[in-house]
């Protein structure tokens, strides 16, 4: 999977440094994943929650962080929309 936006990851990483560790290991899963479904994004991830169409949002770091994410399995591309905290998560209530 190619992963587009890894930007929102770098600068997220600059504010969290606690957060670098379980950012790249959500990276190299991400990049060697041979989705067909959505199902198997959830067994790579099975704390991650599909929303329907192509929207997930994935615990990060024993669910410390959240990540909103765009996944087009038959493109094999991740589209990272936001980070957040999982207070910021709770308090934001993050909109598509």
């Amino acid at each position: 999977m190619e992963i587009l936006n890894s930007r929102i990851i770098r600068q997220f990483i600059e504010v969290h440094a606690e957060a670098e560790a379980p950012l790249t290991d959500w990276m190299s899963k991400t990049r060697t994943a041979d989705w067909k479904n959505n199902s198997d994004v959830q067994r790579t991830f099975n704390s991650a929650d599909h929303l329907g169409e192509q929207k997930f949002i994935f615990n990060i770091g024993g669910n410390k962080f959240r990540m909103a994410a765009m996944v087009w399995i038959e493109n094999e591309r991740v589209y990272v929309l936001k980070l957040m905290t999982h207070a910021e998560y709770d308090k934001e209530t993050f909109k598509w």
